[in-house]
């Protein structure tokens, strides 16, 4: 009998009765499911319109989409965030340009980097000492790094990061445009914050020339549904959506596009309907985990602190650093014997994901199921070998991508000093490159390394190729 293994494990997926606090933020179609979705799988045909060229229906649906996300102009993504954050970096920058970024980026920064041939000048976030975490990006920081490199196109930063925290992108904003340049924000994390009053300020009415929102994270969306925002005249948007049409799939999904403009529609209409009494029980349910010994649920105790200028109180932050189990143990147990899917964890914390899609029955399994947790754990001194990290200044020595083009080779790591890294080295926490492709491997680094990790061998460019 042939199979289907992947389709068999999402339907099976699907009856397990699992709590999903991770996206998609429809969780899992709890909420905003149109049936049938294979009637809307359509193309191009006569009526439909064409996302690289649009006039008609999309071209509408963009225009009330900007509208409601306060956007001058609004484009529809169907690869995700990760085309969006690609297309503003190689339609701001030119090849051999510099870009200041925020070494926490996502991924897709860096391949964005590697495919315009662009070199970063890196900022590195603050860090919460207190638990091991990255932290916002300062202004003062942004203002220091364009003084550094003040032939730089851009700046590239990321708020919320994947923790909730934002940076004050008003001030950021001000400095940029002050010297004259344009700032991309990666709000991937951020797109329901336009729509309560309790979220923290969209990156777009604080100032933002780009901003790209993944509409699936937060919000009732299908994955890899996204958006890009554009707002003043620092911005050849054309050149961006001739990017986009070569990045993205040439037979965009009608039923992302479709969708996106339905929850567009039911955002205007419902959004009071929806947010009010999804903040009202996440109010309470965080008042409640607030109350556990063990596991700490971080909070707005971290407002304007470390750079952050305000905390996403959507996302559950839970740091279990002064306890007996990491925030591996506890994911695998709430996932093992709760039936609680959370988004992510590492050693010292993890972290679920809510929307307006989540039920009463939701955070009541999943503050019953930390209470037993919690009460079971013990105190235990923080490791400060896991959450403590110091992060110098980088020394470029070649582009991202002549690090990605070059030939490689793997060698001890105590060879490593002075040669030239050609891959990430990155520790999670706190999920800031220790080293990236094309710096220089210093004896810190190779320190450090070995605080952290066991493998004994770094890539490095091969030795006569720069």
């Amino acid at each position: 009998m042939a199979e289907a293994p992947l389709y068999e494990r999402l339907m099976h997926y699907n009856k397990e009765d699992i709590y999903p606090f991770h996206m998609p933020g429809h969780k899992l179609g709890k909420v905003f499911s149109p049936s049938n979705l294979l009637n809307l799988d359509v193309t191009e045909v006569r009526g439909m319109d064409n996302l690289y060229e649009p006039e008609e229906v999309i071209a509408k649906a963009q225009e009330l989409a900007a509208k409601t996300f306060g956007a001058e102009e609004t484009i529809f993504l169907v690869n995700g965030s990760t085309a969006g954050v690609i297309a503003s970096i190689l339609g701001v920058c030119d090849p051999k340009d510099q870009l200041i970024l925020a070494r926490n980026s996502h991924h897709s920064a860096h391949h964005g980097m590697i495919l315009g041939d662009i070199t970063p000048s890196y900022i590195n976030p603050k860090m919460v000492k207190k638990y091991g975490l990255l932290g916002g990006i300062s202004s003062e920081d942004v203002e220091e790094a364009i003084k550094k490199c003040p032939e730089a196109k851009a700046v590239f930063i990321t708020s919320p990061t994947y923790e909730g925290f934002t940076s004050n992108i008003k001030e950021i904003a001000r400095i940029v445009h002050k010297y004259d340049k344009v700032l991309i924000v990666d709000e991937a994390h951020g797109a329901h914050f336009n729509f309560h009053s309790s979220f923290p300020k969209t990156a777009l009415s604080q100032g933002a020339d780009i901003v790209i929102q993944s509409l699936h994270k937060t919000l009732p969306a299908l994955t890899q549904s996204a958006l890009m925002h554009f707002q003043g005249n620092r911005v050849n948007r054309h050149r961006v959506k001739q990017i986009l049409r070569m990045i993205q799939t040439s037979s965009p999904s009608y039923i992302f596009m479709g969708l996106m403009d339905f929850l567009r529609k039911t955002l205007d209409e419902e959004k009071n309907l929806w947010f009010e009494p999804y903040f009202s029980r996440l109010k309470d349910l965080r008042n409640e985990l607030k109350k556990l010994d063990h596991i700490i649920l971080l909070g707005e105790e971290l407002n304007h602190q470390y750079a952050i200028e305000e905390i996403d109180i959507s996302r559950l932050v839970f740091y279990t650093g002064y306890t007996n189990q990491s925030g591996m143990d506890i994911d695998k147990l709430l996932r093992d014997k709760y039936k609680i899917q959370m988004e992510l964890s590492s050693e010292i914390h993890f972290i679920g994901i809510t929307t307006v899609g989540d039920t009463q029955e939701g955070y009541k399994r999943l503050l019953n199921s930390l209470r037993e947790i919690d009460k079971k754990l013990i105190l235990n001194q923080k490791n400060a070998d896991i959450n403590n990290i110091s992060y110098p200044p980088s020394e470029i020595m070649i582009s991202p991508r002549e690090a990605f083009y070059a030939p490689k080779e793997v060698i001890p790591l105590e060879d490593g000093e002075g040669k030239v890294c050609a891959n990430f080295v990155v520790f999670y926490p706190p999920g800031i490159p220790l080293l990236s492709p094309g710096e220089k491997i210093t004896k810190f680094h190779i320190e450090q390394i070995k605080r952290r990790k066991k493998e004994k061998t770094i890539e490095v460019i091969r030795r006569g190729e720069l």
